[in-house]
């Protein structure tokens, strides 16, 4: 019986996850777009880091 409990919790999680509303709003733009920048400046450290 325990051997059921895992796979459908996994199976109940992805339909749970795939039903998630996605929002395309302004903020979630502005944040996505801080995100990147970040992301950006940390790649740009890290190859000066190894190239120098």
């Amino acid at each position: 019986m325990h051997i059921l409990i895992l796979p459908a919790g996994f199976i109940l999680w992805y339909l749970a996850y795939e039903a998630k509303p996605i929002i395309n709003d302004e903020a979630t733009l502005i944040w996505e777009e801080k995100k990147t920048n970040k992301r950006n400046k940390l790649l740009n450290i890290i190859n000066k880091s190894i190239y120098n």
